[in-house]
């Protein structure tokens, strides 16, 4: 199951190790990879990971009655082992972000080599999944993220059974990130997000993780004799010109009233910012129109037009744009 894939000694003597854990089902399929601890401080991914590694070795062992693998699995855990020892998005010394270093190089700083690495041994695959949360001090409610979707892939997108499925911003930052090279080799790739950095959330790692299940046995990589038809959730696509990026007016401590994953009004109240000396409210933030609020600022400080919240509208039970 666990395989070395690289190893490097590092100048005090140690040595880093990078993994994946592998199962193939006993006759020839479809590759599936999964990713998480890109960044450090993404930790429901990792766990997340951990979890579904678990699960694979327990059907790999006959422990899960009437499951069976099909095809070839392959889960990353963590791929930026530093930055997570040290608890933050990169590691310190290269403070390189791995989320925004791909395709890396073969040689060079620890943290390009590493994304290298990876690139090369998840080259082939015909499905990749990246485990994520929120941006740096955002909260995400669970939802599926996919980059210049096909046909192919918005109908592959509806069975992690999640509610809400976003189409990827084409932006210049998106070049360097693993969905965009993955894309780029004809991998159907697919980003979960779901809490807050630095935080395991346990709410989060389960979706995640049933997320993931389910993707798994519809797409026959994991079959399953005499199973029932599952309940599945209907998914809301959402391009990305629908979303409304909401700002403060004025800069404080900004403080969210609700929580993320559901639909408000407009008008409706979404936070508000204090003055950090004197405790006066300075601003209510309102939802300037009716969305689904699927990401929400949580870290305190608030410049002045910075974004608190992200509400999506406009979204269609079926995905039927031009592309």
């Amino acid at each position: 199951m666990k395989q070395e894939i690289f190893s490097s000694p590092t100048p005090l003597g140690d040595t880093l190790t990078l993994y994946k854990n592998l199962w193939k089902g006993p006759e020839d399929g479809q590759t599936l990879s999964i990713v998480a601890g890109i960044q450090g401080d993404r930790l429901n991914g990792v766990l997340a990971a951990g979890r579904i590694a678990k699960f694979l070795q327990s059907v790999a062992d006959g422990n899960e009655p009437g499951l069976k693998l099909s095809g070839t699995v392959q889960v990353f855990p963590v791929v930026n082992h530093r930055a997570l020892e040290s608890g933050s998005a990169t590691w310190s010394y290269d403070n390189l972000d791995a989320d925004l270093a791909f395709p890396g190089s073969e040689e060079g700083d620890l943290t390009e080599t590493l994304c290298n690495r990876l690139l090369h041994e998840t080259a082939g695959s015909d499905y990749g999944i990246i485990l994520q949360t929120g941006s740096t001090h955002f909260e995400d409610a669970p939802h599926v993220r996919a980059y210049r979707p096909s046909l192919t892939m918005r109908k592959a997108s509806r069975r992690f059974n999640l509610a809400v499925i976003r189409e990827v911003p084409d932006i210049p930052s998106v070049n360097l990130q693993l969905s965009r090279q993955w894309h780029d080799m004809d991998i159907q790739t697919f980003t979960l997000s779901a809490g807050r950095p630095q935080v395991c959330d346990p709410s989060a790692i389960d979706a995640l993780y049933k997320s993931v299940v389910h993707f798994l046995r519809e797409m026959e990589f994991i079959s399953c004799e005499n199973e029932e038809d599952a309940t599945m959730t209907e998914a809301m696509f959402y391009k990305s010109k629908n979303e409304v990026w909401v700002n403060t007016k004025q800069a404080g401590l900004y403080l969210p009233c609700g929580k993320v994953g559901v639909t408000v009004e407009a008008g409706q109240k979404l936070g508000e910012v204090f003055d950090l000396y004197g405790g006066q409210l300075l601003e209510t933030v309102i939802a300037p129109q009716a969305g689904y609020l699927v990401s929400q600022r949580v870290h305190p400080m608030a410049h002045e037009q910075e974004p608190v919240a992200i509400l999506l509208s406009g979204g269609h039970s079926k995905w039927f744009w031009p592309f």
